[in-house]
């Protein structure tokens, strides 16, 4: 199922405005890999007179030989190639003259200093500025450029040195679909379990959702993309990597650890016989691209863990990257099998990253009774409690906080579970904040015990209310 049927409503529209602006527009469109980006130019230029040139990891002249092939095409000319960029800008202006247009350039950093960032500038954006300064700016087409080296596109956007720096009227990252988006993506998914391990996995992702097969089961769905012969993780492992900075070496060595769950910078350095320093030079780059995130703890500003914020690059590199060679000799039955216990685990894991996103979805749409935009892990040792004192995630805002406890398995969560929760809340560092909201979030639903409490502060959580859902745009 490709994004033409569900999702990106509100980035659709914003470029849409940009369109209907009827002066010339100028912006980026970045994010990582697999996020979506030409599918929504694609469903941008729909009914457009438009014309989109995809940039491949080639030499200055290949690529202007190329773009030079698709514009003429679409102009109805069979010349050849354009013998400079600025003729190649020139006759973009004539293409499109007073009309409306679009004009997506895709994976512009492979223009500019190739795929991996070190091939000598070329002069392209000093080009297109000329282009943009005196043509372009008296024309009503929006022009796009594309680029999923993430660190590379904002360093282009902030900097002053740069030839297009302040020529953009606009830019937009994109990141995964919004929660009740993706949930259009296993709308035919009808046990409620099922859907919640198939999201679980995908995590919001436009491109793996998009790889599921509704109509079968998530086991069935993970064995076909992971454990076959033919799987496409197997076959094309490069499918799965979101970020072009991922290349093996070290960073290959610190995402698997974080995925087996050495995930602080002192752990990945006894792991991997590192010094800390380095190790803080390779987490930097997968940080910049979101291929990993920080998750910080409450009220302990300088104690932090990593995590791979993709689940399938997570299941990837701690279930299957050693044995993908073992599943293409067809041993992916008994290896998934024998992984059984661990693959448990590991949804277990992915289920609580899915309820956070749950969590961030309605702070973003005013629910939450408090804008919480950090939600953060909790470990304390209280002397008031004489315990240590464990909570899934918090946020806080002034004297606002709150708390969420996560579990996922098919037992109905009891009162047992809110008195937990209020005892915790006895704990030092909770005890200054005068407003408090209580989100249990029982996957099996809750007792009558639960169910009958009055309690305001109590919100429960089940999988069908997290899975209703529905698009403001549908």
């Amino acid at each position: 199922m490709g994004l033409e049927n569900y999702g990106r409503f509100k980035e659709l529209a914003l470029l849409e405005q940009r369109y209907d602006s009827l002066r010339f527009e100028f912006g980026y469109l970045y994010g990582q890999r697999r996020i979506g980006k030409s599918t929504l130019l694609s469903m941008f230029c729909q009914g457009k007179k438009s014309i989109i040139l995809r940039a491949t990891d080639s030499s200055d002249s290949d690529i202007r030989r190329y773009f030079s092939k698709t514009l003429n095409e679409a102009r109805g000319f069979s010349g050849g190639s354009y013998e400079s960029w600025p003729d190649f800008f020139s006759a973009i202006d004539d293409y499109f003259g007073d009309d409306q247009g679009i004009v997506c350039i895709d994976e512009y950093p492979n223009i500019v200093v190739g795929r991996d960032g070190k091939r000598k500038r070329t002069d392209f954006a000093s080009a297109l500025q000329h282009a943009i300064d005196s043509l372009f700016l008296k024309r009503r087409f929006v022009l796009i450029l594309t680029g999923s080296n993430v660190s590379f596109m904002e360093k282009e956007i902030g900097d002053y040195g740069a030839p297009l720096y302040r020529r953009n009227t606009f830019s937009l990252r994109l990141l995964k679909f919004e929660f009740d988006e993706a949930l259009l993506g296993v709308r035919k998914v009808e046990d409620v379990f099922e859907k919640a391990k198939i999201l679980s996995m995908t995590n919001t992702f436009p491109f793996y959702l998009s790889l599921i097969d509704q109509n079968k089961s998530f086991d069935e769905n993970l064995v076909h993309l992971f454990y076959e012969r033919s799987s496409l993780f197997i076959q094309n492992p490069g499918e799965i990597i979101t970020s072009d900075i991922i290349t093996g070496g070290y960073y290959a060595s610190i995402l698997k650890g974080i995925a087996e769950g050495f995930d602080t910078v002192m752990a990945l350095s006894e792991r991997l016989n590192l010094s800390s320093g380095n190790v803080s030079k390779y987490l930097e780059p997968l940080l910049s691209d979101r291929v990993i995130i920080k998750r910080g703890f409450f009220q302990k500003e300088r104690k932090v863990r990593y995590e791979i914020l993709d689940p399938m690059l997570a299941f990837y590199y701690r279930f299957i990257r050693e044995n993908a060679g073992l599943i293409a000799e067809g041993f992916g039955e008994r290896l998934w099998k024998e992984d059984e216990d661990g693959i448990a685990n590991f949804l277990s894991h992915a289920y609580e990253k899915l309820c956070l996103t749950y969590l961030e979805y309605l702070s973003k749409n005013g629910r939450l009774n408090g804008l919480f935009v950090d939600f953060r892990n909790f470990e304390f040792d209280s002397k008031a409690l004489g315990r240590s004192v464990q909570v899934d995630a918090v946020s806080a805002e002034r004297s606002h906080l709150l708390l969420a406890e996560m579990k996922f398995s098919s037992k109905k969560r009891t009162i047992r579970d809110y008195y937990d929760m209020l005892e915790d809340l006895k704990a030092e560092p909770f005890r200054p904040y005068k407003q408090v909201e209580l989100y249990l979030f029982g996957a099996g639903g809750f007792d009558d015990s639960l169910l009958s409490l009055d309690d305001p502060r109590l919100h429960l959580i089940d999988l069908p209310t997290m899975f209703k859902e529905i698009p403001p745009s549908i």
